[in-house]
């Protein structure tokens, strides 16, 4: 009884340990982008800065190109970038959670063994 009740939780542990490393990976991934993203919106910004007030500044929406002024297009940057710093820590603490429950986890499994053990022993 006792057998299959740890076999039963070591593989409930294996499972929950396959899919938490999946998730982790799958939010590594998601930081990596945000980076990315907010280095993109952070260079632009740089570079928009640098131009002079006359030049036309054009933004992407959809197929076409509008005229914005430098004023809304470094507006625009200073959200994106802003967002993709809070997008990673969300998914940083995300991430934390999910080594927290993984751990938890550990723990139960080797509460159930040492409690196995000292009634095996007794």
């Amino acid at each position: 009884m006792a057998d299959a009740e740890l076999k039963k939780a070591f593989t409930e542990l294996k499972n929950k340990s396959v899919e938490t490393a999946t998730r982790i990976k799958a939010v590594d991934n998601q930081v990596e982008q945000c980076k990315n993203r907010g280095k993109h919106a952070e260079l632009t910004y740089m570079e928009v800065k640098q131009t002079s007030g006359t030049t036309k500044l054009y933004e992407s929406v959809g197929r076409m190109f509008v005229l914005e002024t430098q004023d809304t297009i470094l507006e625009q940057l200073k959200d994106r970038a802003a967002m993709s710093r809070e997008s990673i820590q969300k998914l940083e603490n995300q991430k934390v959670y999910l080594s927290k429950n993984l751990k938890e986890s550990e723990n139960a499994l080797r509460e159930l063994v040492e409690s196995k053990k000292t009634t095996i022993a007794k």
